[in-house]
């Protein structure tokens, strides 16, 4: 799931036939509910710092997802 940038807290986001299965080959959505702490805006320099950390970052979390 690619979560928008800026996202706040609260914020509900749908994982389209993500959901609980239901029938023989048909899956409902999830839905997700962001708990996220985030800076309200970010300087020039720590926009950058995070942006050099995503491409040095090797960890792919979606790795065993379905």
């Amino acid at each position: 799931m690619n979560v928008p940038p800026g996202v706040q807290a609260g914020k509900r986001l749908r994982l389209a036939g993500r959901g609980y299965p239901f029938g023989h080959d048909r899956r409902g959505d999830q839905i997700m509910e962001g708990d996220i702490v985030v800076a309200p805006q970010l300087s020039d320099r720590e926009r950058q710092l995070y942006e050099e950390l995503r491409s040095l970052e090797t960890f792919n979390p979606r790795t065993d997802l379905l």
